[in-house]
């Protein structure tokens, strides 16, 4: 059995000192005692909710039926699979894709489901086959998209052939409709490093050089590629000697928080950077508070976050954050940690509203032979002032929405949100444009499995 914590501080940790009751085998066998009591005993040691962990754990129940059983009632965000190495591969940025980001969708008077694409990851087979942002998808592999059928429709691997539909609305009536082009797309999946800077670019206007960064998840990559990149990418914007920075995190769903703490360090004034003030601070279960005070001291590197001085310091009063509710976790974190320092706009609609963080603990077993991971919420975090349980989310200062079926692309003007922000940045009212695009009639969103687990467990402390 083995014990693996993604610890982005670059420490481990071991809570030996900590008293662990015996294991009961329940019921007609003990076919999961091993994996359930380490379950339980790491739950013990980590989860946040602690005192709701049982004293024994039982072997005839399935390890994600126990593990989902023994959370806390208002607990929405652990997670456990039994593909450990998928999910630590992903956490570095390689994901088997044809590279590009689905959304799920009906219409609300009606049940047929379609798929949009979000966005397209640069010479990706996605971008090669040629689908683009906006593309509507019918049916995959000759299977229409249903409710019962579209996760696993979703994880088809080899050539997958995505059949084409389109968007069009009766602006009198207000009817929408989804109409089949009989026109077929195919695209291979393959193992991919998605680079999550998905574009950048540089918008003169007014008089003012606006620099715009799309981010899509916040990921280290392998030796830090993508971190590196980031700040490859930041520095070119800041020798084009842009005015103001527009970062788009409108469908981020978190990740890690070495990567959302090196984006931070280059946007935070470099006066705060240099004194190592407090970025985010760290709250646990009381064991392992006192646990991380009696080794390294109350101000432990594990109960605060500092700034540090990093290769690129963009030297900017202020920065605009494009959001959504599906800007999550360390999205939300790396706002909610810049606002104490400087002048953070928020523009779009609120964000899901994630303060929670998790450790990733994998174990191997040879007995069932899977390799399970969990992860737990771990620590609950605020800023340098204090604040969180934002439930309801991050407010969006100035309120703007996107047709997802009718989008602009990344970086143009004219999308409403990107739109909004140079119009506060010129000194515009806002207010004097309708930047509030309805989508006619109301339209459901499903859950996708890869961006559920995101959602809800990838706000990695490592």
């Amino acid at each position: 059995m083995k014990r693996f914590l993604v610890i982005c501080l670059g420490l481990s940790i071991s809570l030996n000192f900590f008293v662990q009751c015996s294991d009961d085998p329940t019921g007609v066998g003990s076919k999961y005692l091993e994996v359930n009591s380490w379950i339980r005993s790491q739950m013990s040691d980590y989860y946040y909710w602690n005192f709701v962990v049982p004293s024994m754990a039982p072997g005839n129940l399935l390890p994600e039926q126990f593990f989902k059983d023994i959370l806390y009632e208002t607990d929405e965000f652990s997670y456990m699979t039994d593909d450990a190495e998928t999910l630590l591969n992903e956490l570095n940025g390689s994901r088997y894709s044809s590279g590009f980001s689905p959304a799920i969708l009906s219409f609300s008077y009606r049940d047929q489901l379609f798929m949009v694409v979000k966005y397209v990851y640069p010479n990706s087979p996605a971008q090669q086959a040629g689908l683009k942002r906006g593309d509507i998808i019918l049916s995959v592999n000759g299977q229409t998209l249903s409710s019962s059928n579209y996760q696993e429709l979703l994880q088809i691997n080899g050539t997958v052939a995505y059949g084409l539909g389109s968007y069009t609305l009766d602006v009198e009536t207000q009817q929408a409709n989804i109409t089949d082009l009989d026109s077929v797309i195919s695209v291979r999946k393959e193992i991919l490093q998605l680079d999550p800077v998905i574009t950048t670019k540089v918008i003169e206007t007014g008089g003012k050089r606006i620099g715009y960064l799309f981010y899509a998840q916040f990921i280290d990559g392998t030796a830090d590629v993508f971190i590196d990149r980031l700040n490859e990418r930041l520095a070119a914007l800041k020798a084009q000697e842009v005015d103001e920075l527009v970062i788009d995190l409108r469908y981020n769903p978190g990740g890690r928080i070495t990567a959302a703490s090196q984006f931070a360090n280059a946007l935070v004034p470099l006066e705060t950077a240099q004194k190592n003030d407090i970025f985010v601070e760290f709250e646990y279960n009381s064991l392992l508070e006192n646990f991380y005070q009696n080794r390294d001291g109350v101000d432990s590197e594990n109960l605060f976050l500092r700034f540090q001085e990093g290769p690129v310091s963009m030297g900017l009063e202020r920065i605009y954050v494009l959001i959504t509710n599906q800007t999550a976790s360390a999205s939300e974190l790396l706002i909610h940690g810049l606002k104490p320092y400087m002048e953070v706009i928020t523009v779009g609609s609120n964000t899901f509203g994630k303060y929670y963080g998790s450790f990733v603990i994998t174990g191997t077993f040879q007995s069932p032979s899977l390799y399970y991971a969990i992860l737990p919420v771990t620590l609950k975090y605020s800023n340098a002032n204090q604040e969180t349980d934002f439930t309801d989310g991050l407010e969006a200062q100035i309120a703007a929405s996107e047709n997802i079926l009718s989008p602009k692309p990344l970086g143009d003007p004219e999308d409403p949100l990107l739109e909004a922000a140079i119009s506060d940045i010129l000194g515009q009212l806002v207010a004097q444009k309708t930047y509030i695009n309805t989508i006619a009639p109301t339209v459901n969103w499903y859950p996708i499995l890869s961006n559920q687990l995101q959602s809800s467990a990838w706000f990695i402390q490592d």
